[in-house]
Protein backbone atom coordinates (compact mmCIF):
# COMPACT_ATOMS: atom_id res chain seq x y z
CA UNK A 1 0.00 0.00 0.00
CA UNK A 2 2.96 2.35 0.91
CA UNK A 3 4.39 1.93 -2.83
CA UNK A 4 1.21 2.96 -4.32
CA UNK A 5 1.04 5.90 -2.53
CA UNK A 6 4.21 7.14 -2.46
CA UNK A 7 3.86 6.82 -6.52
CA UNK A 8 6.32 3.65 -6.47
CA UNK A 9 4.02 1.47 -8.55
CA UNK A 10 4.53 -0.38 -12.32
CA UNK A 11 2.27 2.59 -14.12
CA UNK A 12 4.84 5.51 -13.64
CA UNK A 13 4.63 7.08 -17.18
CA UNK A 14 0.98 6.08 -17.84
CA UNK A 15 -0.06 9.83 -16.81
CA UNK A 16 2.88 11.10 -18.95
CA UNK A 17 1.95 9.31 -21.69
CA UNK A 18 -1.30 9.92 -21.32
CA UNK A 19 -0.73 13.79 -21.40
CA UNK A 20 1.68 13.29 -24.37
CA UNK A 21 -1.23 12.00 -26.60
CA UNK A 22 -3.78 14.63 -25.52
CA UNK A 23 -1.45 17.52 -26.69
CA UNK A 24 -0.79 15.86 -29.79
CA UNK A 25 -4.30 16.09 -30.40
CA UNK A 26 -5.14 19.33 -29.54
CA UNK A 27 -1.99 20.45 -31.98
CA UNK A 28 -3.57 18.17 -34.48
CA UNK A 29 -7.06 20.38 -34.07
CA UNK A 30 -5.61 23.30 -33.98
CA UNK A 31 -3.71 22.81 -37.32
CA UNK A 32 -6.95 21.71 -38.61
CA UNK A 33 -8.96 24.22 -37.49
CA UNK A 34 -6.44 26.85 -38.78
CA UNK A 35 -6.05 25.47 -42.16
CA UNK A 36 -10.11 25.88 -42.94
CA UNK A 37 -9.81 29.24 -41.69
CA UNK A 38 -7.46 29.95 -44.14
CA UNK A 39 -9.12 28.51 -47.09
CA UNK A 40 -11.99 30.10 -46.13
CA UNK A 41 -10.92 33.14 -45.91
CA UNK A 42 -9.56 32.72 -49.40
CA UNK A 43 -12.30 31.96 -51.03
CA UNK A 44 -14.80 34.19 -49.76
CA UNK A 45 -13.08 37.10 -52.48
CA UNK A 46 -14.41 34.82 -55.18
CA UNK A 47 -18.07 34.19 -53.42
CA UNK A 48 -18.67 37.50 -52.96
CA UNK A 49 -17.31 38.91 -56.83
CA UNK A 50 -19.50 35.99 -58.07
CA UNK A 51 -22.63 37.26 -56.58
CA UNK A 52 -21.65 41.00 -58.04
CA UNK A 53 -20.85 39.47 -61.15
CA UNK A 54 -24.62 37.64 -61.05
CA UNK A 55 -26.09 41.11 -60.46
CA UNK A 56 -24.32 42.68 -63.19
CA UNK A 57 -25.28 39.67 -65.36
CA UNK A 58 -29.50 40.56 -64.25
CA UNK A 59 -28.88 44.45 -64.86
CA UNK A 60 -27.32 43.66 -68.37
CA UNK A 61 -30.66 41.30 -69.00
CA UNK A 62 -32.97 44.99 -67.50
CA UNK A 63 -30.73 46.74 -69.99
CA UNK A 64 -31.05 44.81 -72.83
CA UNK A 65 -34.70 44.58 -72.38
CA UNK A 66 -34.79 48.47 -72.29
CA UNK A 67 -32.95 48.68 -75.32
CA UNK A 68 -35.01 46.41 -77.35
CA UNK A 69 -38.00 48.26 -76.56
CA UNK A 70 -36.49 51.62 -77.28
CA UNK A 71 -34.85 50.72 -80.58
CA UNK A 72 -37.50 48.42 -81.71
CA UNK A 73 -34.93 45.38 -81.45
CA UNK A 74 -32.39 47.16 -84.06
CA UNK A 75 -28.74 47.22 -83.24
CA UNK A 76 -29.00 45.21 -80.20
CA UNK A 77 -25.86 42.86 -81.56
CA UNK A 78 -24.09 45.76 -81.84
CA UNK A 79 -23.44 46.06 -77.94
CA UNK A 80 -20.07 45.57 -77.15
CA UNK A 81 -19.16 45.40 -73.13
CA UNK A 82 -20.59 47.72 -70.85
CA UNK A 83 -18.74 48.78 -67.70
CA UNK A 84 -21.00 48.86 -64.66
CA UNK A 85 -19.26 49.47 -61.46
CA UNK A 86 -16.51 47.09 -60.99
CA UNK A 87 -17.84 44.89 -63.52
CA UNK A 88 -19.04 44.70 -67.20
CA UNK A 89 -21.94 43.39 -69.08
CA UNK A 90 -22.04 41.79 -72.23
CA UNK A 91 -25.24 40.97 -74.59
CA UNK A 92 -25.65 38.53 -76.88
CA UNK A 93 -28.94 38.30 -79.15
CA UNK A 94 -29.60 35.24 -81.22
CA UNK A 95 -31.81 35.31 -84.16
CA UNK A 96 -35.54 37.05 -83.93
CA UNK A 97 -37.05 33.39 -84.13
CA UNK A 98 -35.24 31.79 -81.41
CA UNK A 99 -35.11 35.53 -79.84
CA UNK A 100 -32.47 34.09 -76.87
CA UNK A 101 -30.95 36.87 -75.03
CA UNK A 102 -27.56 36.06 -73.13
CA UNK A 103 -26.08 38.16 -70.83
CA UNK A 104 -23.21 37.96 -69.09
CA UNK A 105 -21.88 39.51 -65.77
CA UNK A 106 -17.95 39.67 -64.83
CA UNK A 107 -16.49 41.26 -61.92
CA UNK A 108 -12.97 40.26 -61.22
CA UNK A 109 -12.68 36.51 -62.17
CA UNK A 110 -15.97 35.68 -61.82
CA UNK A 111 -17.93 35.29 -64.60
CA UNK A 112 -22.18 34.45 -64.01
CA UNK A 113 -24.67 34.19 -67.32
CA UNK A 114 -28.31 34.61 -67.53
CA UNK A 115 -30.00 33.40 -70.55
CA UNK A 116 -33.98 34.98 -71.17
CA UNK A 117 -35.47 32.72 -73.88
CA UNK A 118 -38.51 33.72 -76.26
CA UNK A 119 -36.87 37.45 -75.58
CA UNK A 120 -38.93 38.88 -79.11
CA UNK A 121 -42.08 37.55 -77.50
CA UNK A 122 -42.02 38.48 -73.75
CA UNK A 123 -41.11 42.48 -75.00
CA UNK A 124 -43.03 42.73 -77.86
CA UNK A 125 -46.25 41.28 -75.32
CA UNK A 126 -47.68 43.25 -72.60
CA UNK A 127 -45.65 41.68 -69.99
CA UNK A 128 -42.25 40.60 -69.10
CA UNK A 129 -41.02 36.88 -67.61
CA UNK A 130 -38.19 35.51 -66.20
CA UNK A 131 -39.51 31.99 -66.91
CA UNK A 132 -38.86 30.50 -70.51
CA UNK A 133 -42.36 28.15 -69.86
CA UNK A 134 -44.53 30.59 -68.90
CA UNK A 135 -47.18 31.86 -71.71
CA UNK A 136 -46.69 35.77 -70.94
CA UNK A 137 -50.12 36.37 -72.55
CA UNK A 138 -52.17 34.32 -70.01
CA UNK A 139 -52.55 37.04 -67.55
Amino acid sequence: MRKILSGQSRNKGVTLITLIIAITIFAVFITVFSYVMIAKHGSEALYVQSTQAYAVAQAGVEYGIRYATDNNFSAINSLGAVDLGDGSFTLEYTTPSAGTLTSTGTVGNAERQIILQRFRLLVMGQAITLDPDEDPHTP
